[in-house]
């Protein structure tokens, strides 16, 4: 098998998923005609939509199963299979994997489960497995899984319940890859009820061979597949799973992606509070975004999303004009928009002068009240058509969000939305409150193609996604190569493990960002001269390879404004080592003072999956109490790390909070991007690397304290 490199596809996964989704050959083992069981129900079902191409049962105790020949192996079909499907008991899957491998079948789809997810036992018969795949060019989807399907080729290996309760496989545009079977039922349970099709939907479950990335690889060049949506517990390759986003995104596809383990902390470090407030869906949330792919929340919700983007147009902007037949369900739909990250629209002085040749001065407002207006009873579809057009016309409406409640004309109503979203270029999302009471108007979306939103929160997700989506900019900024050579230069002079202040700081120099000047003192007399060439008042640091938290055992000294203070707090640095059991004593950092109004984190960490992390926050020592951080890939540009200052939850502190001077945020920004190519560029070499406080004072920033880890 030719393997991924640097984030590259393996052309013959390639071809694999391309013959598993259209194959001109089925063998099915364990077929039966018991529709209990999963043989007898995935041939069923492959037959039940249609599919033209040849159906093999392999079953060496029926002469027939379901009406077709059956035959005793798959090498007894004397054919050539594209797919066999493997439906047996864990214990016959190994024979059955050598009779597949005789017969030459290029792809498996395993559905059988006690593999790997159960244990070491079955974890090593999966590999067993995995190694008669490799030896016959033989490719695996599962085990462990519920199967997948084609619409548009009519081929469906998928067994759910969906399926058998429903007489057509619905041709879509949205792509599902899933790696729970499951959800993948669910979700196509929730397709089916808003009228939506899937062009493909695959269940992965181990991931044995086939994974996300190649059916994600398939769906981006698939014409038929507008939007992907994924389901996903872990990824195989991070760096091609990032690479492929990336395509996507540069094909206009979007990918909306449910991640599950979101409250699992990867990797913890001691050494660094960047490295401990990263944690695993921390960093996959910030490759994610950055490279222009959408989160959800929920599973349900990624279908209504999914389905929304391909039958709706996108918001204009992120005013959202809210309308409902109730006027407590506008106000509590308006203050969800805010808590959204979106904003309740206002209608402008000339549209409200329009309205008023349909409704009462006191009606043309937002949030828009439909039962407040006088002589409701009287008001047709044309009205309610009219009202909607002229409120979405106006510039600061970005898009409408109809709140359905149990009225009257509910059908009526529905059909105006569905009229207003094919000829209006803003959307108006709608949410059936009224429950099975507004069943009549769901099925009017259903049949129409129009999304019924299951909540306002729903709703309001998918207009913010959408609008983050269509206002997505890619940067790529470029490396200084003087400062990458002035880099290089310093680390080539470090040895593995704990990087002393002193040495970080002549690593941050290097790369542009500026330090407190300071010089290693190993005695007494070599800090008093230090101090007076520095200038008074200094700060004195303890250096000790093994402590990496000075102010945990009092190894901070400030304001320190003579010479016999710097004798005397030299003496206690000496002995504070001895509070850490082994440690050593490697000598006094004498540093000059610096000012702050605000204390800033900056670091960057190697993430073993996304690879260079830039973490910035506000700091000090109360940083992992906060938790005010934001996570960015390292190659983050300048506008993507201004956003993410600005989004802090104290940024007013660096924003004149209470007559503070503003801080600098073009030489934060700055900054920032500098600690985010130095770690670019070392890659896994810095596992860590972390500068707090940066002291920050109106336009004067400076690196007070750092620290960095080191890996040859």
């Amino acid at each position: 098998m030719s393997k991924p490199v640097g984030g590259a596809v393996a052309p013959d996964s390639r071809a694999a998923v391309q013959c598993a989704l259209n194959p001109r050959s089925v063998a099915v083992l364990g077929a039966s005609d018991d529709l209990m069981k999963w043989g007898g129900s995935i041939l069923a079902l492959l037959r039940k939509f249609g599919f033209d191409g040849a159906i093999y049962p392999v079953n060496p105790r029926a002469e027939s199963v379901q009406g077709l020949k059956a035959f005793a192996t798959v090498q007894a079909i004397g054919q050539p299979v594209d797919v066999a499907v493997i439906a047996l008991p864990q214990e016959r899957t190994e024979a059955a994997f050598e009779d597949c491998a005789a017969a030459g079948v290029k792809v498996i789809l395993m559905v059988t489960s006690q593999f790997a997810e159960s244990g070491a036992e079955g974890a090593a018969l999966q590999d067993k497995l995995l190694a008669i795949a490799r030896r016959a060019d033989m490719r695996i989807i599962g085990p462990n899984c519920m199967g997948y399907f084609h619409s548009h080729a009519d081929m469906n290996l998928l067994n759910s319940q969906a399926l058998m309760r429903n007489d057509r496989l619905i041709k879509g545009e949205v792509a599902l890859i899933s790696q729970s079977g499951a959800l993948a039922g669910a979700m196509l349970a929730r397709a089916y009820d808003l009228g939506v099709g899937f062009s493909i939907c695959v269940s992965l479950g181990n991931q044995a061979d086939l994974e996300v990335c190649d059916f994600l690889d398939y769906a981006i060049d698939d014409a038929h597949s507008k939007v992907i949506a994924l389901y996903v517990e872990g990824v195989k390759n991070g760096a091609r799973f990032i690479d492929l986003l990336r395509r996507a995104r540069a094909a206009s596809k979007a990918v909306l992606i449910v991640k599950a383990g979101r409250t699992a902390l990867g990797q913890k470090a001691v050494q660094s509070h960047t490295a401990s407030l990263a944690g695993e869906f921390r960093a996959f949330e910030s490759q994610v975004r950055h490279a222009g792919a959408v989160l959800v929340d929920d599973f349900l919700e990624l279908v209504a999303q999914a389905a929304a983007w391909t039958r709706l147009p996108a918001p204009s902007g992120p005013q959202v004009a809210v309308l409902s037949g109730s006027g407590g369900g506008g106000a509590v739909s308006s203050d969800l928009v805010g808590e959204a990250g979106l904003q309740a629209a206002t209608l402008g002085a000339a549209t409200v002068q329009k309205l008023l040749a349909l409704m009462p001065e006191s009606a043309a407002h937002l949030p828009f009240d439909l039962g407040a207006v006088p002589g409701l009873a009287r008001a047709t579809p044309e009205w309610m058509g009219q009202v909607l057009k002229t409120m979405l016309a106006d510039p600061d409406v970005g898009a409408g969000l109809f709140l359905m409640t149990t009225m009257p004309g509910m059908a009526a109503t529905a059909a105006t939305v569905v009229d207003i979203n094919r000829a209006n270029p803003k959307p108006v999302a709608f949410v059936n409150a009224a429950s099975s009471a507004g069943a009549e108007a769901g099925a009017k979306l259903k049949a129409e193609g129009l999304v019924n939103f299951a909540n306002v929160k729903e709703a309001l997700g998918y207009l913010r996604n959408r609008l983050t989506w269509e206002n997505y900019e890619s940067e790529a900024p470029a490396p200084d190569a003087n400062a990458q050579a002035a880099i290089e230069k310093i680390v080539n002079e470090f040895k593995p493990g704990l990087v002393s202040e002193f040495d970080a700081k002549r690593l941050l120099a290097a790369a542009g960002i500026p330090v407190t000047r300071g010089e290693l003192a190993r005695s007494e007399d070599e800090a008093v001269q230090a101090a007076e060439s520095i200038g008074y008042p200094v700060v004195m640091k303890l250096v000790s390879a093994q402590i990496s938290h000075k102010s945990d055992v009092g190894g901070v000294v400030l304001n320190v404004t003579d010479a016999d203070a710097v004798r005397s707090h030299f003496r206690a640095l000496q002995e504070a080592v001895q509070k850490v059991p082994g440690a050593t004593f490697d000598g006094c950092l004498m540093q000059q003072q610096a000012r702050a109004d605000v204390e800033v984190l900056i670091g960057t960490n190697w993430d073993a999956q996304f690879g260079a992390m830039l973490m910035i926050g506000i700091g000090g020592t109360l940083v992992e109490l906060l938790k005010d951080t934001a996570l960015l890939p390292a190659s983050a540009g300048p506008r993507a790390i201004r956003r993410a200052i600005e989004a802090l939850r104290l940024f007013p502190l660096l924003d004149g909070y209470r007559g503070k001077p503003r801080a600098n945020l073009d030489a934060l920004v700055g900054v920032a991007q500098r600690f985010g190519q130095l770690a670019t560029q070392l890659g896994e070499r810095l596992p860590e690397c972390e500068a707090n406080p940066v002291m920050v004072a109106g336009d004067s920033l400076v690196v007070a304290d750092a620290r960095a880890v080191w890996r040859a």
